[in-house]
């Protein structure tokens, strides 16, 4: 199963206050969205699903993925601790 691995893992704050989630790679960052995101909308939430496809297929560069996850995060209010 290819991963896609981050330089820089992207923690942030899912499933309630307080409770932090560390995603690796590519692959954990489209389960996350496709499982986890609290809400399935946004120009953001979209880029990132078809970016993170993209990624696994090997078409663009591993970072697209992880940037339009962190934006995706942003869009739905989702806190990202600095630094990631």
């Amino acid at each position: 199963m290819i991963e896609k691995w981050w330089q820089e893992p992207v923690v942030l704050e899912l499933d309630g206050i307080g409770r932090y989630r560390t995603i690796r790679h590519t692959r954990e960052a489209a389960e996350c969205l496709l499982e986890k995101w609290p809400v399935h909308d946004g120009n953001a939430y979209k880029a990132a699903i078809q970016m993170c496809g993209h990624v696994l297929r090997g078409e663009q560069p591993v970072d697209y993925a992880r940037q339009d996850f962190i934006a995706a995060a942003v869009e739905a209010f989702i806190h990202v601790q600095p630094g990631t």
